[in-house]
């Protein structure tokens, strides 16, 4: 069982975590990181943390966000926020970066009708298999679902982590 954590603002973490309940297996447990909740997960082993905004969260908990972050395996974060964190020890690691910065693992090369997401980089999976450089269209949403641009590229790159997205388009 693996635990997926979610940290975004209040409308985006539900749509995000609608989207992720529905794509994944059920084995794993999607948990949204809020002020009130940020305190009692410190000690979770997340092994995979999203975190799709700048919000108050980070802002206010920064030791128990480093602590977090210190026992997640693979951090997904938006590389267009700002975010300053202090891990005291030695962490072993895997950071994903999305959002409209050029040097973002996932960007988005094209946002007009279609998605056309660009991986920069080469990105190892959740079963060490490689997920190779490319560009692939995004096209597993509804119409009318309330998701922006930066929060799907931040879903795609788990649903990627996790072999919910072919490579192959």
């Amino acid at each position: 069982m693996a635990f997926i954590g979610i940290i975004s603002d209040s409308k985006s973490e539900k749509i995000i975590k609608m989207v992720l309940d529905e794509k994944l297996d059920k084995s794993n447990n999607i948990i949204i990181i809020n002020s009130k909740s940020v305190d009692n997960l410190r000690n979770i082993k997340f092994e995979t943390l999203l975190i799709a905004n700048n919000n108050s969260i980070i802002t206010e908990n920064k030791e128990a966000l480093a602590k977090i972050v210190s026992n997640t395996k693979y951090l997904i974060i938006n590389a267009d926020i700002e975010l300053e964190l202090h891990l005291e020890e030695q962490v072993e690691l895997n950071v994903i970066t999305f959002g409209f910065n050029s040097k973002a693992t996932i960007t988005a090369s094209s946002v007009e009708d279609d998605i056309l997401l660009c991986i920069q980089r080469n990105i190892k999976d959740i079963n060490e298999n490689m997920i190779e450089q490319q560009e692939m269209k995004i096209r597993f949403f509804g119409e009318n679902i309330g998701i922006n641009t930066n929060n799907l590229m931040g879903i795609s790159a788990i649903l990627l982590l996790y072999g919910k997205i072919s490579q192959k388009n």
